[in-house]
């Protein structure tokens, strides 16, 4: 489109200029007498002059109108003038006044003629022709490099024209990339603020009890205690606990921060030390295929007295967490709260302060359970929350059970535990439900078939839960461990927690560097800003490369 507007400006040019030449005397014409003269012997060359004279004289005739009058729209020079008005008012025709091709053959002879009239066309037909056909071929030649000259100039026009278009099309490229990426970033505020409500909601509305076992002497004291005093790792949770077998160091100084004793049982299948109840022992033998602590009993002991402080049943989540493990509670709370079916364990009802929920208490009922009562509403439609309170009424009203969800009949994703490694449950980090919690210390008698391997606790409470029919859910991202093959440090990768680091240097090394360049493995908000981050630095790039090019 470009190349026919070019040519026809060109053309447009060469036909204005002829038509800027002087008028013709009209005598000039006498020519048609010496002409017609030999009419009676004309030659078919003479016959031909004398067309062309004819032709001539009818270019002759419109020119002297034209003078006189607008000219005709049909005429060449009233289609140019046309063209030339339509140009102005951005109408012009791509085909409009477009030559086929440049006749240098028909040019010449127009040419020719203009020249011979000019000198008068003096002699007969025959010396007339032979200076028609001398000045033709003058024009000819002049008409050639005419014809030259036009094609390399029409081959610059074309060639600065395309580098015109390529360079405007690039800018408009850019400017195009540019737009889009805008567009990206608006949208992306818009999901950076969704994801801030998202990211706050959660936050408030999934609730952590987390606790670690410390031993009374070596380094896990001195962690814990930095730990509390820059508020970070279990001190984060919503609600924090630590438990030893001591209620001071074993130094005789007291803890820097409140600590549950556990304290052996009154009898009963797993006792460790202290049969009447004076402090357990810490100390386990190292055994098993992988030559680990032997801590289960330990554990399953600590996890009783847990149940005895009862503080957990009003979290949604516990979490117990070793004192060398670089814990991110946040991002823990994201990833349940983002990935199924974590995010559907709620509570069901309401949590009392202290649970009362044996036996019916309104007459006639009294042998009949609390959970059972629970049961029955809720095959009556009721859901687990209408049937606690209705169930919490005082007698003679109802039964004055003081319950919580653990007596519904719940579906069975409520009691769930998160796998952490390819290899099965690791120690640094453990999550489970609280209906989960509830379940295993109430099942743990089925397990005792289980209690003559040589296992640490990780793997007793894993395959305690699958013979219990637990729900597990591996989530392999939430912790990052020597022991499952990974390389936690410097704590870059997105995990919720990273294991082992022993000393308060190399653990703040690690919180650090995990605060400043990593991200939990479900933080949209931070995902959002690297990716609006990566979209300004291609915005700069486009801009100034646009630049480059203007």
């Amino acid at each position: 489109e470009a190349d026919r507007e070019l040519e026809r400006r060109l053309w447009a040019e060469a036909v204005e200029e002829v038509e800027a030449e002087p008028a013709e005397r009209r005598e000039l014409f006498d020519l048609f007498k010496l002409l017609n003269s030999n009419a009676g012997t004309k030659s078919k060359e003479q016959q031909v002059a004398e067309q062309e004279a004819h032709a001539l004289q009818e270019h002759h005739d419109q020119k002297k109108e034209t003078e006189k009058a607008k000219p005709d729209p049909d005429s060449l020079l009233g289609k140019l003038m046309k063209n030339n008005v339509d140009k102005g008012a951005g109408k012009v025709n791509p085909n409009q006044n477009r030559p086929e091709q440049f006749d240098e053959d028909t040019e010449a002879k127009k040419v020719a003629m203009a020249e011979l009239l000019k000198k008068g066309g003096n002699g007969n037909g025959e010396d007339l022709k032979q200076q028609f056909e001398e000045l033709q071929a003058k024009a000819k030649k002049r008409a050639e490099n005419a014809k030259k000259v036009f094609e390399e100039k029409l081959a610059e026009e074309k060639k600065k024209l395309a580098e015109k278009e390529k360079a405007a099309k690039e800018r408009l490229e850019h400017e195009l990339k540019s737009k889009k990426l805008k567009e990206q970033i608006s949208i992306m505020k818009g999901q950076q603020e969704e994801a801030r409500v998202q990211e706050d909601n959660i936050q408030k509305g999934i609730s952590l009890y987390c606790w670690a076992l410390m031993m009374p002497f070596g380094y896990e004291a001195g962690l814990l205690l930095e730990q509390k005093r820059q508020g970070v790792g279990i001190f984060e949770c919503d609600e924090w606990a630590v438990y030893s077998n001591q209620s001071m160091m074993a130094d005789g100084s007291p803890f820097p921060f409140p600590v549950h004793e556990v304290t052996g049982p009154n009898g009963g299948a797993y006792q460790v030390t202290g049969p009447n109840g004076e402090p357990i022992s810490l100390f386990v033998p190292l055994g098993g295929r992988w030559h680990t602590a032997l801590n289960r009993d330990v554990f399953n002991q600590v996890w009783l007295k847990v149940v005895e402080v009862d503080q957990y049943r009003k979290h949604d989540w516990i979490v117990k967490v070793d004192p060398d493990s670089v814990f991110f509670p946040k991002r823990l709370k994201q990833v349940i709260g983002r990935r199924a079916p974590l995010k559907d364990v709620k509570m069901q009802g309401p949590e009392p302060d202290k649970l009362d929920c044996s036996y019916c208490k309104k007459e006639g009922f009294t042998t009949q359970s609390c959970a059972s009562h629970v049961h029955w509403l809720q095959s009556q439609g009721h859901t687990c929350r209408d049937a606690l309170e209705s169930v919490a009424r005082d007698a003679p009203e109802d039964c004055g059970c003081k319950c919580n969800d653990f007596a519904c009949d719940l579906p069975a994703n409520q009691a769930v535990y998160i796998n952490n490694c390819q290899w099965g449950l690791h120690g640094p980090i453990e999550v489970f439900s609280r209906r989960c919690i509830a379940t295993y210390i109430a099942g743990l008698p089925i397990c005792s078939n289980l209690l003559y391997h040589a296992w640490g606790e990780d793997i007793f409470v894993d395959q305690c839960m699958i013979e219990l029919g637990l729900t597990r859910v591996n989530e392999f991202d939430v912790m990052s461990e020597i022991a499952c093959g990974d390389q936690p440090a410097p704590c870059g990768q997105t995990d919720t927690t990273f294991h082992p680091f022993k000393n308060v240097e190399k653990w703040f090394a690690c919180w650090n560097f995990a605060s400043k360049y990593g991200h939990g493995p479900e933080d949209r908000l931070a995902s959002i800003v690297v990716e609006q981050a990566e979209i300004m630095e291609k915005m700069k790039k486009e801009e100034e490369a646009a630049k480059k090019k203007d």
